[in-house]
């Protein structure tokens, strides 16, 4: 699938070769057991107080490494100070301050999406972001999707 591409800042992401099987191997369990049409992990840099964007299934519209750093008040509250995961189960959700790139998510019909948090002891790590169209999504799913992010703690810990 391609669609428009995301235009933001990008740094260079290393992963080891375990890092990205990992991170492979979520995603793909993401798609085939959630229905997703597209799948990004983020790593928080509390430095700098935004994500980079550390696996992607659609890399030519969402590249890793892409940086989302207009992050909204309460998304940090939920996902960061919280650690809260979400569904974002229409279109007004997805156009919130939780996300960016609204203009690229309405071209690919990306009308709902799962934040699922990644965090261990207080500490936030990131998310795994799942997107689909609108009304893709259940409380169930929001289950699933946590259960997958929990896979990637150790991970994104050791970034």
């Amino acid at each position: 699938m391609t669609g428009p591409e995301v235009h933001e800042e990008n740094v260079r992401v290393e992963l080891s070769a375990a890092a990205e099987r990992m991170l492979a191997g979520v995603c793909g369990a993401a798609i085939r057991s959630l229905g997703a049409t597209l799948v990004t992990v983020s790593l928080w840099r509390p430095e700098q107080h935004d994500l980079v964007r550390i696996a992607s299934n659609l890399p030519a519209v969402y590249r890793v490494g892409g940086i989302s750093s207009g992050l909204g008040a309460d998304w940090v509250r939920q996902c960061v100070i919280d650690q809260v995961s979400f569904i974002a189960e229409d279109e007004a959700a997805v156009t919130s301050d939780a996300f960016e790139h609204h203009d690229v998510l309405a071209a690919l019909n990306l009308g709902a999406a799962i934040n699922a948090v990644i965090a261990r002891n207080g500490v936030f790590y990131g998310c795994l972001n799942v997107l689909g169209p609108a009304g893709s999504f259940t409380e169930a799913q929001l289950i699933e999707a946590d259960a997958l992010a929990a896979r990637l703690i150790d991970t994104l810990a050791g970034l």
